[in-house]
């Protein structure tokens, strides 16, 4: 079963394997491809699972089964106009033989789960909370978010940019990886993102210089392109509402057979979490959410994303005049 031997494929690749795998004309590892990063493995180990860091192969066949028969009921069953309609599975490219056969996509520390918060970090979520739901209203499944200024919108949102590194989206989750020589360049087929990561060893940019995609550098070590990444601004957001401006990655990418590779990345800010942490994620070429393999497809999300902004401006005005006490 695919998603079994994936299991095996989160170790690094043998280094007999590294040395047959294919090259570009200059003679460096030939990742080029393109690639979905989706998964419907959880990027933390759930409480009920604490105590395995796997599937056996019965109980991932079990996943499979229960997860396709809820996808086709939610297509068939979700009538138009329906609340929630709109995102059912037909769209979110949720197919069978995405998990990975681990428990959580982390694996250090050990627990599958992130560490402990910071100090500072707790109380800069406690806010950012506390911000988010005082602009809530109505009761579920009812419940409206007021837009009083186009700043009350996330920058993902107005399409701006998308958080990085990508862990998991359910639809536009395409990737393609380009080579020349002396430098990797990686396109996201979401929100039209491209990374071009020299590898010539040049210094990162000044560190008050601060970028959406942040600042990487790469290099060879055997048959695994490592990428150091920093300089993010801190306008930018990443897992549970943490600024990234502090954020260092650390991308390994390895590829372990014609059709996958391995994306492992350490996750490294002293202002956020008390320690590192790993998390790791099949890049696949074979994967069965691709209905054509070979080509990106358009995310028509442009900057501003005007329409959208208008429309939750005019709701919120619409709210607040049926009921002025609010």
């Amino acid at each position: 079963m695919t998603t079994v031997v994936l299991v095996l494929l989160l170790a690094q690749a043998p280094a007999a394997a590294q040395s047959q795998m294919a090259r570009t004309p200059w003679g460096d590892p030939d990742l080029q491809g393109v690639y979905t990063f989706s998964t419907s493995t959880p990027l933390e180990r759930p409480n009920a699972l604490a105590a395995s860091g796997t599937f056996t192969e019965s109980e991932l066949a079990e996943l499979e089964e229960r997860a396709e028969s809820a996808r086709e009921a939610d297509v068939v069953t979700a009538a138009p106009g329906a609340l929630g309609a709109s995102y059912n599975a037909f769209w979110t490219s949720n197919e069978k033989g995405r998990l990975t056969g681990r428990t959580s996509l982390i694996v250090d520390p050990e627990d599958g789960r992130m560490p402990p918060l910071t100090e500072r970090a707790k109380k800069v979520r406690a806010e950012r909370v506390a911000a988010a739901a005082s602009r809530r209203v109505g009761t579920a499944p009812f419940v409206h978010t007021l837009y009083n200024t186009w700043e009350d919108h996330p920058t993902y949102t107005r399409c701006l940019s998308r958080p990085m590194p990508r862990i998991w989206q359910s639809y536009n989750h395409g990737v393609q990886i380009l080579q020349t020589p002396g430098q990797v360049v990686i396109h996201y087929e979401s929100m039209h993102d491209v990374r071009v990561i020299p590898l010539d060893g040049r210094p990162h940019i000044d560190g008050k210089i601060r970028q959406w995609n942040g600042d990487p550098r790469g290099h060879w070590e055997g048959g695994t392109l490592v990428v150091d990444w920093t300089n993010f601004t801190d306008k930018q957001e990443f897992e549970g509402g943490t600024t990234q401006g502090n954020m260092h990655f650390t991308e390994r990418f390895t590829k372990v057979n014609e059709n996958t590779i391995n994306y492992e990345v350490t996750v490294d800010d002293s202002t956020t979490w008390t320690r590192p942490w790993t998390f790791v994620i099949p890049w696949r070429a074979d994967d069965p959410s691709f209905q054509n393999p070979e080509d990106l497809y358009e995310f028509a999300c442009h900057e501003g994303n005007y329409r959208q902004m208008e429309n939750s401006l005019s709701g919120t005005r619409a709210l607040k005049q049926s009921e002025p006490a609010r």
